[in-house]
């Protein structure tokens, strides 16, 4: 069979779902180890009958709601190539905002020592690094097999982050790392929320998902424990769910933190909250 022919036969079966030629085109191309423009010049080449049965394995677990991320290994995310498997979180736009806040305090710090929790596939690392080298990065993740695909992204593009498999802050209390700067884009969803989400996105790590009964668990627990990590002055970045900004502010002020601004997604939802701490500050 040739790749037209093939091509032809995934869009028959993917006609009633909400995928088409060009996701059956990025899974072939990926197979093949082409790109998308040599499936086209090249349409009437016939392929082996292990790419074939391949490909359609990978459109029959398309149509099993399995995200393309998954089938690909690699999402795309502000220009880079990431990789990504089961084990981790597929990035988002969202996130985004909370790469473009911390930026932002190149304003204040010149060689921060930052500090996220819950790394996932590692995309805020590289893209920091990559625009604030002199940032020195420190990333916690609870699951070896999701810090084992960023510790692929931090090789792959080439950068320098310290990275340990722990819960939340052990080792870096452990280590008395003192962070000028803690961020995170953590499990927020409410487990009445994840009863809705898409069967797609269910295939995503629960863990990484669900943040509790309410969503909150985790903010609760980063407002207890971000003091043992921090010094005289520190900011926290965080990104959360966009009716849960309230919540979340309250649960930070009340331990002392210092509201420095709510920043919204392109969907005008809000989506990052910004912290500081001041040690017997006002």
């Amino acid at each position: 069979m040739n790749i037209e022919d093939l091509l032809k036969k995934a869009q028959l079966k993917l006609k009633n779902s909400n995928y088409g030629r060009l996701e059956a085109e990025v899974i072939l191309a990926k197979i093949i180890k082409k790109n998308r423009v040599y499936l086209h010049i090249n349409n009437k080449d016939n392929l082996d009958d292990q790419v074939i049965n391949k490909f359609i394995k990978n459109i029959d677990e398309l149509l099993d709601n399995k995200p393309l991320q998954y089938i690909t290994s690699n999402q795309e995310w502000m220009g880079l190539d990431f990789k990504v498997n089961e084990t981790v979180l597929i990035p988002r736009e969202d996130t985004r905002i909370l790469l473009e806040q911390i930026l932002l305090l190149k304003k204040k710090f010149i060689e921060p020592t930052m500090v996220e929790i819950g790394t996932g596939s590692g995309i805020l690392p590289v893209l920091i690094k990559k625009n604030w080298n002199e940032a020195n990065l420190f990333v916690t993740e609870i699951s070896l097999e999701a810090l084992n695909v960023a510790r692929e992204n931090f090789k792959k593009h080439s950068i320098e982050v310290q990275s340990y498999n722990c819960d939340f802050l052990d080792i870096i209390k452990k280590k008395c790392i003192k962070a000028d700067i803690i961020f995170s884009n953590p499990p927020y969803i409410s487990e009445a929320e994840y009863l809705e989400l898409d069967k797609s996105v269910q295939n995503e790590p629960y863990s990484a998902l669900v943040g509790g009964k309410d969503g909150l668990d985790y903010y609760r627990r980063l407002a207890e424990e971000y003091i043992d990590i921090v010094g005289d002055y520190a900011y926290i970045l965080i990104e959360l769910g966009w009716e849960q900004y309230e919540a979340v502010r309250k649960i930070f002020e009340l331990k002392g933190l210092k509201f420095m601004g709510i920043f919204k997604d392109d969907g005008n939802r809000n989506r990052v909250l910004v912290m500081e701490h001041i040690k017997n500050g006002d």
